[in-house]
């Protein structure tokens, strides 16, 4: 039995292993994988490159802008190691790693790649593409696996080109898979099982996270896209910033109470179909009652008729948002040469308990470089 304060992952070590000449999507999807493997207690040994992971220079900064946000956020508790993979004693040292490791987390186009695959430690790759594509040394970004994954299709104004998400978000959602499947070897071997290889390649990760709108292109021969003022659910004004209006059909009637508008009792705006049709006229009403209103009060009013309306925040906002302080998300961490960090920690609670990140290691000197 497990001693109560015991991390999950406590008993497992994983090797993440930082090669040169690496997609960034892709280093950023591996590092992710490691991280929450890390933060649930896992032993992960960071092998980066002489010079450091890239990432430990990639934007946006802290501080006097010598140290990445990014780096810091991906790389909790994990340790560091140094290793020059383009030399015999690099090469070796990885191969004594691999030997007690119980998974090793890698990208497709990695130098390693053939002794990650075939050692005792389980491989966890992640890729750009499908195997069956054979396109691992084919050049990739983020921006053009939202592209071929038809997200970008959904983003943006109908009358304008479309736009991209926001941060790294394809990157991260591949890290999350990578995780769950790192997760299911970790417990195959826990219980004396077989644990076979696990692949990922971001292009299939973005159809699984767009299958609202290939399968609704397959029932309806279009395919969803970027609706503006014709969309169902918009994004409205009000006295301090916008709210997202979005209720579901059985929430239409709190909606319209909400409002309080005689009009949005005409029999047009009775069903979902009828709305979509009078879209603009059903928001030249709705639209006004959100003016004179603070995004606070609209929250309040809207969760008081069980309509789940959206106000939206900025990043330094949720610093201060009621839920996450009440729930204590951002844990403070104490950097060795940073200072005072805040971080969020992982998003799932354990019998109730959270998971607060330790920093991310420093640069160490490098060991076997030639």
């Amino acid at each position: 039995m497990s001693l109560p304060d015991a991390l999950p992952l406590e008993r497992f070590t994983v090797v993440e292993v930082n090669d040169r000449n690496v997609p960034l999507c892709l280093r950023l999807a591996v590092s992710l994988a490691g991280k929450i493997a890390a933060d649930l207690g896992a032993t992960v040994l960071k092998v980066e490159p002489p010079g450091g992971d890239p990432v430990r220079r990639a934007p946006p900064f802290l501080g006097d802008g010598s140290e990445s946000a990014l780096f810091q956020f991906l790389n909790t508790s994990k340790r560091s190691l140094v290793l020059d993979l383009a030399t015999d004693p690099g090469r070796a040292a990885l191969s004594r790693l691999l030997d007690t490791a119980h998974a090793v987390l890698f990208e497709e186009p990695a130098s390693i790649a053939t002794m990650a695959r075939t050692g005792p430690a389980t491989p966890i790759e992640i890729a750009a593409f499908p195997l069956e594509m054979d396109a691992g040394r084919r050049a990739v970004s983020e921006f053009t696996i939202l592209a071929l994954g038809g997200l970008l299709h959904m983003v943006g104004e109908p009358e304008r080109k479309p736009l991209r998400l926001g941060g790294h978000q394809a990157s991260y959602a591949a890290g999350l898979t990578a995780f769950t499947g790192l997760a299911t070897a970790l417990a195959a071997r826990d219980a004396g099982r077989l644990a076979p290889s696990v692949r990922v390649s971001l292009a299939e990760v973005m159809q699984w996270v767009n299958w609202k709108a290939v399968s609704g292109a397959e029932a309806a021969g279009v395919s969803p896209g970027r609706e503006g003022k014709q969309s169902e659910f918009q994004i409205v004004p009000c006295r301090d910033g916008h709210v997202a209006v979005v209720y579901t059909a059985t929430q239409w009637p709190a909606t319209r109470a909400l409002i309080g508008d005689p009009r949005l009792d005409d029999p047009k705006f009775a069903t979902r179909a009828g709305r979509r049709q009078n879209i603009a006229e059903l928001y030249a009403i709705i639209t006004p009652w959100f003016t004179d209103k603070t995004r606070a009060r609209i929250q309040q009013q809207a969760q008081s008729k069980g309509v789940p309306f959206g106000p939206i925040f900025s990043p330094a906002e949720l610093l201060e948002t009621e839920q996450y302080v009440a729930r204590g998300f951002l844990a403070d961490v104490a950097h060795p040469t940073l200072g005072h960090l805040r971080l969020p920690q992982l998003p799932v609670q354990w019998n109730g308990r959270s998971f607060a990140p330790r920093p991310a290691p420093e640069l160490a000197a490098p060991e076997l470089a030639a």
